[in-house]
């Protein structure tokens, strides 16, 4: 009885005043209907009121209207001023503000990123194809922001599952020594000793033997799916991602030919060559000083003129610095995929893969990354969408020739 007597003054206090909105808070723009043009935008709040409970004798139209027994006896409803109004406009351009550092991009933040297609006919690869073309790449892989962790994470468990984990070592029980005791525990004088396959003796089995083990690790697939995205990013944000219409179009018909098309090269006075004079650079001999060729001036300009006729092709780097890995859509003809594959698997540092078996370890282990125009659809799931699509085309074409029949 005691604390029920405490309590009865309690209930009987009124709200404590406060300017937070409590209910039919229509902070939202103006949307246009006969309820905005009739009755103003307000929000709620609350007043103290008297001991005796009574109600404010203040009164607009617009409360008479509503149904005065849903809502508390102690709240009014006031109109919003401009200050709000404002408030609410620097709160909605901040939200936006927020959301553009998820997508950066150059133009807007939904929109995709514009890359020129390369050409691997041409005799420049690295830069864009004679024809201009332009593909679009979704931001939501191609420009997520850079975390080192994920990418270590995933290198990690891929390199896991490398392991083949068969190492193993002879046991006591499997060495070739019986259980019979050496000498006697006593007697001797000298130290007490077990078997002959004891871990302190010589040819004994290990103490601490290895057993075959597995050490896979386990790591969620949305991480996994996050890094090959983060890598993909990572590749397009430093300049070495270049995409492709096929992988075929260079038609080449060796591996020596393949290598001179994919490795710089020198253009030689009198050469064939169609590439402009933009794309090369000029070679400078490592042997000639600057001492040098002030002493003799003959020398001196016998060097100027050969370093503006001799230059360099660059394309995806030396011979012996070739990094590519090429990746092709899983719905490529296995035909196509074989034939490039020929002309380039002994070519040292290139890799061809499926981008359903590529991981982050193959995106990070090369320098460049070549993309074909199915692969850039499967990467962004088009492809399934497609397939997805041309089923549902197929059914209801047959349940119309079947309702036909």
């Amino acid at each position: 009885m005691k604390s029920a007597a405490r309590l009865i003054p309690t209930l009987s206090q009124p709200l404590r005043a406060s300017a937070r909105p409590i209910c039919l808070s229509l902070l939202s723009r103006p949307i246009a209907g006969p309820s905005t043009l009739s009755l103003p935008r307000r929000h709620a709040t609350t007043t103290s009121l008297s001991p005796s409970g009574a109600a404010p004798a203040q009164t607009t139209e617009a409360q008479e209207e509503l149904n005065e027994e849903d809502f508390p006896s102690n709240v009014t409803f006031e109109e919003l001023s401009e200050e709000a109004d404002e408030e609410i406009e620097r709160a909605l351009g901040r939200s936006d503000a927020d959301l553009a550092t998820f997508f950066p991009s150059q133009t807007s933040v939904h929109e995709p990123i514009l890359l020129p297609v390369s050409s691997l006919a041409s005799t420049t690869p690295t830069l864009p194809s004679p024809s201009e073309t332009v593909i679009s790449l979704p931001p939501d892989i191609f420009a997520q922001p850079i975390r080192r962790d994920i990418l270590h994470r995933c290198v990690v468990w891929y390199l896991s599952l490398l392991r083949s984990g068969t190492a193993s070592t002879k046991t006591r029980s499997s060495v070739a020594y019986s259980g019979r005791k050496m000498r006697p525990q006593k007697g001797t004088g000298r130290a007490r000793q077990g078997d002959a396959g004891a871990g302190t003796r010589r040819g004994g089995a290990p103490i601490f033997p290895i057993q075959p083990k597995n050490w896979a690790q386990s790591l969620p697939r949305k991480v996994r799916e996050l890094g090959l995205r983060i890598a993909l990013s990572s590749k397009l944000s430093s300049g070495v991602l270049r995409v492709v219409e096929n992988l075929n179009e260079g038609e080449w018909t060796g591996t020596a030919e393949a290598r001179r098309a994919l490795c710089d090269s020198l253009v030689y006075p009198g050469s064939t060559s169609t590439s402009s004079p933009v794309d090369l650079e000029p070679i400078i001999p490592l042997n000639a000083s600057e001492g040098e060729q002030t002493a003799e001036t003959g020398t001196s300009s016998s060097v100027e003129s050969a370093v503006t006729e001799v230059q360099v092709l660059s394309r995806f780097g030396r011979v012996e610095d070739l990094s590519i890995l090429f990746l092709f859509s899983p719905n490529k003809p296995h035909e196509e995929i074989d034939a490039f594959h020929r002309v380039v698997r002994n070519v040292p540092g290139i890799e061809v893969m499926s981008t359903d078996e590529v991981q982050v370890y193959h995106v990070l282990k090369y320098k460049w990354l070549v993309l074909e125009g199915g692969a850039v659809d499967a990467l962004s799931g088009f492809e399934i969408l497609e397939d997805e699509g041309l089923e549902m085309l197929a059914e209801d074409v047959d349940g119309d020739v079947r309702a036909i029949a």
